[in-house]
Formats: C-alpha cells, structure tokens, sequence
C-alpha cells in the first residue's frame, strides 16, 4: 500500500525545512515540526473533508501490494473452490484492519499525540517504543524494495518484444539503471510537492490495472484455446480438489494471511488521517466521522483487492505468480499499459515511500539524527544501495509481501492498536467502555493481539 497522505505531512515539513538545509536543528524542534499540521497561505490549518479523507484512504491503501494476492491464493490451492474462502478471509481482513485504525485514533484523542510512535509511549511504555519505530521502519523499507522489484520485472517485460541487449533490458540492469537514472534523483528532492499532481494518476493507474485483470479473467484470452494461452509464460493450471471448505485447512494457506496483513496497511499514517479530519460543524468532534471514513475506505479497498485476487487466480490457478502482471504475455498489448500504469504509479510514489524510511531511520538514531539530517545525499545513496542490493536478490513478490505481513503488518495493524487503547484507559487516559457495547468492544480488542500474534509467527 502508498502512504499518500504521507505526501501531505512530507510537503508540510519540507516547506518548514528542507532536507537539504544545512541549518541545525535540535530533536526537540524536529519534533515540533513534526506536530504542525499542514497549512495553507494564509496560515490557517486545512482540513479535509469526510469525502477528501477517505479518498485519501482509498489511495494510501490501494497499491502495488494487491499484486501479490493471486500467489497467496495459490499457495493452498488450485481449484476455484479456493476461490470463496479466500474472498471471505480477505473481507474479514478489511473489517479487523479498520477496526485497529479506528482505535489508532481513539488512542490519539486519549493521549493527545500525533504520531504511531508517540502514542504507543504515551499509552503503553515510553521503554518499548522501539517496538512501532522499528515495524513502520521494516514496512517502509519492506515497501521500497517490493517497488524496485516490481519496477525491474515490469520494464524488462516491457523491453522484451524489442530484442535489446541483456547489458539494458535484463531485470537487474533495469532495477541498477532506474535507480541511478529516477529514483536517485527524485528521492534527492528537497521538497515533494511537485509530485503531488501525479496523485490523481497512480489512482487512475490501480483502477486501470483492476479492469484488465477483470477483463483477461472474463474474455478467456489465457484459457486453454484462447487467443494468449501459447504466449503465457506459464499456462493455467487447475485442479480439481474437495469442497470449498476443505481449502481452509492447507497449511499454505498462511501465505494468503500474512499477504492480506500488509496488503490493508495504512495503520502508521492514521494519526495524521485523525488529525488532518474536518470536525462536523455542528458537534464539533470527528469520531464519527472518522469512523465512517475508515469504513468506507477499507470496505472499497476490500472490493479491489478481491477483484484483482479472484480476477488473477481464476485466469492462471496454481501457476499465478509473486507480481501477477508477470504472467501476462509480453505481447498482449493490455499488458504492456497494465504495465506502464504501475510503474508510472510506483516511480511517483517511490519517493513518498522512501522520505518514510529515512524519518523512521531518523528517529531510531536519536542522538545520531541531527548529524544524520545534515548529510542527506549521503543518507539516500547508503538506503538506495542498501534496497537495490536486496531488491536484486529476491525474485519472488508475494514471499517479501508474505514476510512484510507476517513480522510487522499483524503488529502494526492487530496487535498495537488495542494494547494503545488498553494502555490508555488502563492509565486513566480515556474512560473504559460500558454497558453491552462496551464488552463486545473490548472483548473484540483482546481478541485482536492474540490474533496479530498468531499471524505473526505463521
């Protein structure tokens, strides 16, 4: 998933202080900086409304990762019949994931901070706070190498049909020259700002590449006999195995669980989308509000994932790759703009993704971030080297997507967010629950950490 309305946050700070400037600045004042919300020119706070919110949502969710489900299907199975439990469990994901999101901003209103880490002190203990800091670092970092690769299998496919030397078109050549020629100079950037206006595209981009997995899946061009089968790299294969049920209890069943932890993950920018929310006018409070958004937005989100997973899985079975996109015919014409679409989408969200990294890397490094901060060309070439070097390591998506869910997708989504709300009502920061709703609402919030806990060492 795109942390989009990290973008917002990004160009706020950077309006306030480059990354590139050479002045100092104390922890305590990156802190600050940090907490101001972002403005307009006449200095008033701008704040989004329920429909702006929850677009945002959409888009902070929807990404490169739903790429991968197909694979997770596939993992326990190669019937279609796997094809109604695995609709079901990712559904079930979309209402546990917007549930902890929801209480992210509980947490927020009881401890008065803005930021995953900060509230996680405030709320539980100041002496774990490393625990959030390091999972939304891994995730951040998780997710740029998930982009190089994804970059490198897209554009070598897209070279393939023009016959080009292996020293320009092999997958590793891409991923070393789209990194020094694009992502070097994009994530140098002293302000974001400017790809702001390719928003609107990458969304434009997923709903593309959604269509064409419907349409490839309806029109039967990959069937046995269609007009694609021999130019697959892999053909479809099915087969035929017990009832639906039954699929629930293969052990690989676990790859589609840890997927679909990371795949709804927007849980590190709730803070932000709680704080940036319009309160309705006539009460003066955004709970409800927020509560709506983040229904809506995991509801629609939920809807493209199990399109793109039923749509992929139904086209190729058991043969449904890592990157789905990587088992469409290099001449299917379809194809080559699925695949422009998503790399046009991740080179423009690559830096946002990235500037996550680095304050993550920044605020581990505490006494070391300020001398950090002031060599930021430096920063960028290790972290780059550091992502390309592994991205070209790893061939299959849907295994880094997997261990992204599985170590640190389940604890930011499932387990932190109840032990946050817990922690604060536990300390006096917020009233515990009442009455009938307010059992079934904690009984749901301590069956969630055992949940993310199981999740994660699956």
């Amino acid at each position: 998933a795109v942390p989009t309305a990290t973008a917002a946050s990004a160009a706020a700070f950077g309006a306030e202080r480059p990354l590139g400037d050479s002045r100092r600045l104390d922890r305590a004042q990156l802190r600050r900086l940090q907490k101001i919300p972002r403005k307009d020119a006449e200095g008033e706070v701008k704040l989004s409304s329920v429909t702006q919110s929850t677009v945002n949502l959409v888009k902070n969710i929807v990404g490169a990762g739903m790429l991968s489900l197909p694979s997770g299907v596939a993992a326990f199975s190669s019937s279609p019949k796997a094809v109604p439990p695995a609709l079901g469990l990712a559904l079930l994901a979309a209402f546990f994931s917007a549930y902890g999101f929801i209480l992210i901003a509980q947490a927020c209103a009881a401890t008065g901070e803005t930021t995953y880490t900060r509230v996680w002190a405030k709320s539980v203990s100041s002496n774990t706070k490393f625990l959030p800091a390091i999972a939304c670092l891994a995730k951040a970092a998780i997710g740029c190498i998930s982009f190089s690769m994804i970059l490198g299998d897209c554009i070598s496919l897209m070279l393939s049909p023009l016959h080009l030397p292996a020293l320009i078109a092999h997958r590793d050549a891409v991923i070393m020259i789209i990194t020094v020629t694009v992502l070097y100079p994009l994530c140098s950037l002293k302000s974001l700002a400017p790809l702001a206006k390719f928003s609107l595209l990458g969304v434009l981009s997923n709903f593309f590449i959604c269509s064409f997995i419907a349409l490839r899946c309806i029109d039967g061009s990959y069937a046995k006999g269609g007009s694609l089968f021999h130019a697959a790299p892999l053909a479809p294969q099915f087969v035929a195995s017990g009832s639906a049920f039954s699929q629930l209890f293969h052990p690989g069943i676990s790859v589609l669980l840890s997927i679909l932890a990371t795949a709804y993950l927007a849980h590190y920018n709730a803070p932000l989308f709680y704080e940036q929310l319009a309160p309705d006018p006539k009460t003066g409070k955004k709970e409800q509000r927020f509560v709506l958004v983040s229904i809506i937005g995991f509801c629609v989100a939920g809807l493209i994932f199990s399109l793109v997973m039923a749509g992929g899985f139904l086209t190729f079975g058991k043969h449904s790759m890592g990157l789905i996109l990587n088992n469409y015919a290099a001449t299917d014409h379809l194809a080559l703009f699925a695949r422009g679409a998503i790399v046009m989408s991740l080179v423009t969200a690559y830096p946002l993704v990235f500037l996550s990294l680095r304050k993550q890397v920044l605020e581990l490094a505490e006494d070391k971030a300020e001398e950090l901060a002031e060599k930021p060309r430096l920063m960028t070439i290790c972290l780059l080297a550091g992502i390309t070097a592994i991205a070209l390591r790893l061939r299959n998506l849907g295994v880094v997507a997997a261990l992204a869910g599985a170590s640190f997708g389940s604890f930011l989504v499932y387990v932190a967010p109840p032990l946050m709300v817990l922690g604060a009502q536990h300390r006096g920061l917020a009233e515990k629950p009442k009455g009938v709703l307010g059992l079934l609402a904690r009984a749901t919030q301590l069956f969630l950490v055992p949940l993310g806990l199981g999740l994660g060492s699956i």
